[in-house]
């Protein structure tokens, strides 16, 4: 990772911080976890989850490195994916929201130990998929979205995903597996949005490109099997 995104992600990070413990003071955020009744607790859960999450991450883009490219098959669009227009303004949904509603997940749990557990192994069983049938998307069509109208915010973020996020591995969907994941943690306390997130985060997969419907399903099973796993272990 670039030296010049590692400090734009602290930045960010900070003013993160700032936000969630606004809105926990304002009681619009739900927080059920120890010790964020400071702002100096709510930086080291921020610190804490971009650890997490850059470090699991690194097994998912292991294997994007790693597999037998013999292996390797290039998934085709169908004619949904064909017909589903490019709409760059949603790489900010596809990253930027997505990161942020980790917290939600982490401020929900009393203890976070089994849920990491549980994040854990759902990127191992992935690994697993990403070494022994790896997939891929044909760069020209991902690539198309590239040309479509957009302003200068959001091609810096659509290029900094396009940086650390290769069209190798595609399948399972690790962003719509997260997902859920993520909805099933927090769908006692909001309901509606723990239903929404997923389908918006697979909206957001299919129109900046970045998935095909056939790598958004097995993910969302994915995200439910250990999702399901993670409720019954709490």
């Amino acid at each position: 990772m670039k030296y010049r995104t590692i400090l734009l992600l602290n930045v960010v990070s900070l003013a993160e911080a700032f936000l969630i413990k606004f809105l926990i003071d304002q009681e619009l955020l739900v927080c059920n976890l120890a010790g964020m009744d400071t702002l100096y607790g709510v930086v080291g859960l921020v610190a804490v989850k971009n650890i997490l999450t850059l470090g699991g991450y690194q097994m998912y883009f292991w294997p994007q490195r790693n597999y037998n490219p013999e292996k390797k098959r290039v998934l085709q669009p169908n004619a949904i994916d064909r017909i589903i227009p490019a709409i760059p303004q949603a790489y900010w949904v596809y990253s930027p929201l997505y990161y942020l509603v980790f917290n939600l997940a982490f401020l929900s749990l009393t203890d976070y130990k089994i849920t990491m557990l549980n994040a854990w192994l759902m990127l191992l069983h992935a690994s697993f998929w990403f070494l022994n049938f790896p997939t891929g998307i044909a760069p020209a069509f991902r690539e198309k979205i590239r040309s479509a109208p957009m302003d200068r915010a959001t091609r810096f973020v659509m290029n900094l995903v396009h940086d650390h996020d290769s069209e190798d591995n595609a399948c399972p969907s690790m962003h719509c597996a997260f997902a859920v994941f993520i909805a099933c943690i927090i769908y006692p306390i909001y309901p509606t949005f723990a239903i929404a997130f997923p389908l918006v985060i697979a909206f957001s997969c299919l129109v900046c490109k970045q998935h095909l419907i056939v790598d958004i399903v097995p993910g969302m099973i994915l995200g439910g099997l250990h999702g399901w796993m993670n409720v019954v272990m709490n």
